[in-house]
């Protein structure tokens, strides 16, 4: 049976195989530097976009990737008045059909768990940057895992499968107390974004 593949996981395959080669390349001789920061998870929201914010600033100093990737506090609202989901948009600026979503699920004014819509394009830079977007979703998430803990965590909930066809792609895993799932968001027979959830599990 042919196997079904969307551009979005052909390139973002694409996109992890040059990370990847360009990482051995700059790393040949040298030591590889240690990227400190702290998870999100059981912060406050104010600490968790620091700590994103900081996360950025560890991984690049390319200014065009801070702005893109940085959280501006003064932009994050509440969905609600239960204030119980901050909303932000990654994008803005940019063309607004390849906007990012980020929703901040809080209780008790600790950050619980994330919502991330990321939408599918026929380019690689979508694709590249919804694939650091995951990732720093999932340090955000638990930072005890490392760079290959992180890359398995995408792996486990079948980003990269392949699939006979798009409302299969996807799926959940539990790591560490941590539940992340990604599905599709599918509009007759197309696949238009990909949902990435991440939540703490209770005790």
């Amino acid at each position: 049976m042919k196997k079904f593949y969307t551009t979005f996981l052909i390139l973002l395959l694409v996109s992890c195989s040059s990370a990847e080669n360009s990482e051995t390349t700059s790393n040949d001789g040298n030591q590889s530097e240690e990227i400190v920061f702290e998870q999100g998870f059981g912060k406050n929201p104010s600490e968790y976009v620091a700590n994103w914010n900081k996360l950025v600033t560890e991984i690049s100093s390319d200014d065009e990737t801070l702005l893109f990737f940085s959280i501006n506090p003064e932009n994050v609202q509440w969905t609600s008045t239960d204030r119980n989901m901050l909303y932000y948009q990654f994008g803005l600026s940019e063309n607004t059909q390849s906007l990012f979503v980020l929703n901040l699920l809080i209780a008790d004014d600790i950050v619980e768990g994330v919502e991330f819509f990321s939408p599918v394009a026929n380019d690689e830079v979508t694709s590249q940057r919804a694939r650091l977007f995951f990732l720093i979703i999932i340090a955000m998430s638990d930072d005890s895992l490392d760079k290959d803990g992180r890359e398995s965590v995408l792996s486990k909930v079948g980003l990269y499968d392949e699939v006979d066809n798009p409302n299969q792609i996807g799926g959940g895993v539990t790591i560490n107390k941590v539940r992340y799932v990604i599905e599709p968001l599918v509009d007759r027979g197309v696949l238009r974004g990909i949902s990435f959830y991440s939540t703490r599990v209770s005790e």
